[in-house]
């Protein structure tokens, strides 16, 4: 007979991840390129980032899923592969970070940042010079954030 319980928390730990991994994807590599292509950089940029604000939320609630998922594995089924373990909490625990800081940092130093941006301002505008720096950071920190759950995928 089937382990019911075990089948439904590990469906339910990779649900969270491919929540996390699926909207990084299909935004950072399908609708980003497309949006910022099809419209004004400015005018895209008003667009994507309130789209990204709530995908940030949704990725809180997928990581919460996940991370009582391992807890449940890891108090009812997991005895060994310590080094194993370690490295999946460590993945979830940069995914947790980086939301966390995402959500309570840069999301608003990028919107106080982009409110003063307009077209005509050249790419050495001071402010555009902080924006783009955060724009990057922000990037950057999905990136790792992305490696993280495909780890945390592998690790399962």
């Amino acid at each position: 007979m089937p382990n019911w319980l075990y089948l439904f928390t590990n469906l339910t730990y990779h649900l969270g991840l491919a929540i996390w991994v699926g909207g990084a994807i299909a935004l950072g590599a399908l609708t980003a390129p497309a949006l910022f292509r099809a419209l004004p950089r400015l005018q895209a940029g008003g667009i994507f980032g309130p789209v990204l604000r709530r995908f940030a939320r949704l990725r809180v609630l997928a990581l919460a899923v996940s991370i009582l998922a391992a807890a449940v594995k890891y108090v009812f089924w997991e005895t060994g592969g310590t080094l194993w373990i370690s490295l999946r909490w460590a993945a979830l625990l940069v995914m947790a970070a980086s939301v966390v800081y995402e959500i309570a940092v840069l999301e608003r130093a990028l919107e106080a940042r982009r409110v003063h941006l307009t077209a005509e301002m050249p790419e050495s505008d001071p402010r555009r010079v902080e924006f783009n720096a955060l724009h990057k950071r922000a990037e950057g920190l999905m990136k790792a954030s992305l490696g993280a759950a495909l780890l945390a995928m592998l690790l399962s």
